[in-house]
């Protein structure tokens, strides 16, 4: 995507405008906590933009996420996050390493709630590798579990965590299979064919 699509598109694309009143009072996602070696922080739009946009330009990323941005797009992108109540970006580093992109928002402000039943409370989640050097190593079936921990703790009014990876991604849709989520169905959204998936929250938590 150009710079040119920002302007038509906005800087947060998929953040719909016109919701009910209790929709919009929803605060934006909290930050999860990860055990050792693990952390994740907040994103600093100004210190990380240039990092990220590395990331989303790398060859294993770009038809992910279709996000192959500059770094002054990404800037606004992160910026625009960090005011508002729609989502959060964040850092994922492991042994202080920074390696991993997370993004949390919540799915009833995003355009994936007009696929599915959404809750004001649901959050929707994005996770894209960016260090090469963490990739094929095992480490997303052992982060995200205790990702989605760290969420439902810290978000307990969450019913559902969402995942809306593009259709052709089979890594991706493999991952959320093996954590437990249903399968919502593929849909047609603006710029990509997605695969929605939900995972409950456990009733004993």
């Amino acid at each position: 995507m150009g710079e040119i699509d920002e302007a038509a598109a906005g800087v947060l694309p998929r953040e719909l405008t016109d919701l009910p009143q209790a929709v919009r009072d929803v605060p934006a996602p909290p930050t999860p906590i990860l055990p050792a070696p693990y952390s994740i922080r907040l994103a600093d739009a100004d210190a990380d933009a240039q990092l990220i946009s590395g990331w989303m330009n790398s060859p294993h990323l770009i038809e992910a996420w279709q996000y192959a941005w500059s770094t002054p797009r990404w800037r606004r992108y992160l910026g625009a996050q960090l005011s508002g109540e729609y989502s959060r970006p964040l850092i994922g580093e492991s042994d202080g390493t920074p390696f991993v992109y997370v993004e949390l928002y919540r799915a009833a402000k995003d355009s994936i709630a007009r696929c599915y039943d959404a809750d004001p409370y649901d959050v929707g989640l994005h996770a894209a590798i960016g260090d090469e050097r963490f990739i094929h190593r095992g480490i997303a079936p052992i982060l995200l579990p205790r990702l989605i921990d760290s969420i439902f703790t810290v978000e307990s009014r969450c019913r559902r965590i969402m995942f809306d990876p593009d259709h052709r991604n089979a890594d991706a849709r493999a991952i959320c299979e093996v954590v437990g989520s249903m399968f919502l169905g593929e849909h047609d959204m603006a710029n990509r064919r997605m695969a929605l998936y939900a995972l409950p929250r456990d009733p004993a938590s």
